[in-house]
């Protein structure tokens, strides 16, 4: 039998497998669990520690690593490498800890939209659900991408018919047991993966024989200027992504807990690092040993590893590799059609029949499904959907911050959002001389640390200043500022029951929890 007829039926029979895991496991969960459009979306604090670290860990890889570690490396060399590894998972544990804030403060929030809502109101909540929406979606094109890639580049069968069955049976599961499922199939699929890598790892271990080894490191390889781009560039990057994904959100509220949070996000970011770290290294090994290349932009360098130098690697190799992908890709499509899903119903459905979120996970799939065999650049992709988020993260952010409240308002976050953006383009002016160019380096070419840094502090100055004149110009005409209680969170009533507040501020609201908490004390 070939390589495409045995690797495509072992993949497919692996997709559809952990899809029928996860439809015993639904079943099981709507036993122990009310069906709810509430826990369908946010499994609220019923995922303890070790479950919760490995649904960090496994929403987090995804095929891309396969392709896109071992590409950057083609230019950010070995520095890049540890930048971008690093950056793949540190932030997973920053935005948890965000969030351990944020769930404390309103333990009510579907999603991240909800805080917007309440904090700055309809304009700038539709802003950041489109920032959300586009984020994620390029992020699900890019494992249909990635996952297509694989079958058509590597396997050599086509691309379109798998793609199918993994969007189809990732729809299937999803919409029958929702987030609380698709956290249990993390688990399976992060050990899963994890035991794979493993064995590629002795198997490179053993046959890695090159011939020589150029000394000292290639230009390309060693550091030079786009590796040390990437220290200041992936941070940034990948931190503000991750703030406007809601797969990372959605499991602070499945957190059982505050220390099953803090613990599961710490142990789930740290095996992303060393995940995402080997595949690129593999790719790091091939280059730098010469092997003969199957693609200029290094996306199949990892394979060119498992070749060791000879035009094909064995079968039985390949196929554990496309294992691996499938499996690592099938946890990523999982979290990010239940984090588009959560973003879209939060904002239509709430309180409404789970069936609606249900059925919006197999329609948001087709225009994805569709864009995706049109093969983009998968680091390209990435590229844009991570500069959009890097200048409207700090103006988001800062709505946090208690001090801000009644000073930083919903005008004042869109005003620097739009000198966030500006600013891009005003690098990329600069940089290559017009506008279209400009453009086309910042959002398609290149990583450069400019082109993240400065929207990161033009958003936060733009913000401050808007913020400044806005109180200027409402002390000046006697105008109050908007009292952001649009989506009101949790108080206690002195009987000690949830209850919601239908007006006051958000010092009101925490001095109720205060109260309670002094009232408790003193009992």
């Amino acid at each position: 039998m070939s390589l495409a007829s045995i690797a495509y039926g072992v993949c497919i029979t692996t997709v559809v497998l952990f899809g029928l895991i996860a439809l015993a496991l639904s079943h099981r969960r709507q036993k122990h669990h009310e069906d709810t459009t509430e826990f369908f979306l946010t499994a609220r604090k019923s995922v303890p520690e070790r479950t919760i670290a490995w649904s960090f860990f496994a929403s987090g890889v995804g095929a891309w690593v396969v392709f896109s570690m071992p590409a950057y490396v083609v230019s950010s060399g070995i520095v890049g490498l540890v930048a971008y590894s690093v950056s793949s998972g540190i932030p997973m544990f920053l935005v948890a800890r965000v969030g351990s804030v944020l769930q404390r403060k309103y333990p009510t929030v579907m999603s991240l939209g909800d805080f917007v809502q309440w904090r700055f109101g309809t304009i700038p909540l539709i802003v950041v659900t489109l920032v959300m929406l586009l984020n994620m979606s390029v992020a699900l094109c890019a494992e249909y991408t990635a996952i297509g890639n694989l079958m058509e580049f590597i396997i050599g069968a086509p691309r379109l018919p798998f793609i199918i069955v993994v969007a189809v049976v990732t729809s299937i599961y999803t919409a029958a047991g929702g987030l609380y499922v698709s956290i249990l199939t993390d688990v399976a699929q992060g050990v899963f993966a994890v035991v794979l890598l493993l064995i590629m790892t002795i198997y490179v271990a053993v046959t890695f024989r090159p011939e020589s080894l150029p000394t000292p490191l290639p230009e390309t390889l060693g550091p030079n200027y786009y590796g040390w781009a990437a220290c200041g560039a992936m941070p940034i990057s990948l931190t503000c992504a991750t703030i406007f994904s809601e797969g990372p959100w959605q499991r602070i509220w499945a957190s059982a807990d505050d220390r099953a949070l803090k613990r599961g996000s710490l142990w789930g970011s740290l095996g992303l690092v060393v995940v995402c770290f080997m595949y690129g290294f593999g790719g790091f090994l091939a280059i730098w040993a010469g092997f003969p290349t199957s693609d200029p932009t290094g996306s199949t360098a990892f394979f060119d590893l498992l070749a060791a130098g000879k035009e094909h690697a064995p079968t039985w190799i390949l196929v554990l590799v496309a294992i691996a992908a499938v499996t690592m890709n099938e946890g990523a499509v999982d979290t990010l059609q239940n984090a588009i899903v959560d973003t879209i119903a939060t904002r239509f459905f709430r309180n409404k029949s789970v069936w609606y979120p249900r059925a919006l996970v197999f329609l948001i799939n087709i225009p994805i499904v569709f864009v995706s065999l049109k093969g983009y650049n998968i680091v390209s992709l990435f590229l844009i959907g991570n500069l959009v988020c890097t200048f409207c993260a700090t103006p988001v952010l800062l709505g946090l911050v208690t001090r801000l409240e009644g000073i930083v308002t919903g005008i004042s976050m869109i005003f620097g959002i739009i000198t966030g953006f500006f600013s891009i383009v005003v690098f990329g002016y600069v940089k290559m001389g017009n506008i279209n160019d400009g453009i086309h380096y910042t959002f398609v070419e290149s990583y450069d640390w400019p082109s993240f840094l400065l929207p990161l502090v033009f958003s936060t100055v733009g913000t401050l200043l808007a913020a400044a004149v806005e109180g200027l110009i409402r002390k000046a005409c006697g105008f109050a500022y908007p009292v952001p209680m649009n989506f009101p969170p949790v108080v206690f009533s002195e009987q000690g029951e949830e209850g919601s507040v239908s007006s006051g501020t958000l010092r009101d609201v925490e001095f109720a929890a205060d109260k309670k908490k002094s009232d408790q004390e003193r009992r």
